[in-house]
């Protein structure tokens, strides 16, 4: 990476990130495409000189691809306690590209195409960080309340070997800081919990927890001081699902309390908890833990008004993917 400051960063920029200029930037897929919003100049621009190295080896088919990634949401919602309004906290923002491939499928699109995988993410994040800008903009306007959610993206190992990449990245995006969170996963290990603090202290960012059921513990228990939310897996979340047709319902009430004593955690987050889900309305029935609230994220449902003007279902345009595209371009253009 070239070695630069914030103010570099951002006169290298232009005016490509002002508001005035960012909608202009941005490019709309058609169908029979998902109407995903791309922003291809931006990430282009920012690759080249963030990752100038690693994006100057890329042929030009694999640069191509990079600066069409774009990024798709999942809403988190309050399960538990039930009267709370509004009942939206956040979305999770995950990459997706042109073609409606989620991460998976672009790994190994990108093995095809000689792409380091930390530029595939790079990119993810760049995309999560314009439309969550964009959004603020449109929402600031017509509703005035975005400051309560929470955005999160997730960052591993990967990210955290470019930790200056990472801070400059994020300092482009000052307006966005009291709202994007990072989701540290599973991967994450002891030696990068300094880059992880420094970023907390630098920057003022938030954390997250993401699939803590598989992380390890020492790292867990060592984050917990910076974590706003901590999140249970899908996997872990249908293991419950067989535990309550198994009549283990008090187990999990009891499991769940004990950890929420023992991490102090103010918000539990269950991943893949559908709305017709019997835990969801177990839960909604019997936690009592009047300390730690539970939210539950879904891939398939819109989010609750005023959030459905912004996002639309995936699976209305490819029935095989799941999640929300953003759709404020399409909104403003009506």
């Amino acid at each position: 990476m070239v070695s630069l400051s914030s103010l570099d960063l951002a006169s290298e920029m232009g005016d490509l990130l002002d508001d005035n200029k960012l909608a202009e930037s941005a490019v709309l897929l058609v169908p029979p495409n998902i109407p995903l919003t791309c922003f291809p100049a931006i990430i282009e621009k920012l690759l080249s000189i963030l990752m100038g190295r690693e994006w100057k080896q890329l042929s030009e088919r694999a640069q191509n691809y990079l600066k069409w990634v774009s990024v798709k949401a999942e809403s988190v919602d309050v399960l538990v306690p039930r009267d709370v309004f509004p009942p939206t906290k956040g979305f999770e923002m995950l990459s997706i590209d042109r073609d409606g491939k989620s991460f998976g499928g672009m790994m190994e699109q990108s093995q095809e195409l000689g792409i380091p995988s930390i530029l595939i993410r790079f990119a993810s994040l760049i995309a999560a960080l314009i439309t969550l800008r964009l959004l603020k903009r449109q929402s600031d306007v017509s509703h005035g309340n975005l400051a309560t959610l929470r955005f999160t993206q997730n960052v591993d190992s990967d990210y955290l070997n470019y930790p200056m990449a990472l801070k400059l990245l994020l300092q482009l995006f000052p307006d966005c800081k009291r709202m994007f969170f990072l989701e540290v996963n599973e991967h994450v290990t002891q030696e990068y919990l300094p880059t992880i603090r420094a970023l907390a202290e630098d920057l003022g960012l938030g954390f997250v927890l993401d699939d803590s059921n598989k992380m390890d513990p020492e790292v867990h228990w060592k984050l917990l001081d910076l974590i706003d939310w901590i999140k249970i897996d899908f996997q872990a979340t249908r293991l419950l699902e067989r535990y309550l047709s198994a009549n283990k319902g008090e187990e999990i009430i009891a499991h769940f309390e004990k950890y929420a004593s023992g991490s102090g955690s103010r918000v539990i987050v269950l991943e893949g908890l559908g709305d017709h889900s019997p835990l969801k309305t177990f839960l909604q029935e019997n936690w009592k833990h009047e300390q730690t609230a539970l939210y539950y994220q879904s891939r398939e449902r819109l989010p609750i008004a005023p959030w459905d003007r912004y996002f639309g279902l995936i699976q209305d345009y490819r029935p095989d993917e799941f999640g929300l595209f953003f759709k404020g371009l399409i909104t403003k253009s009506k």
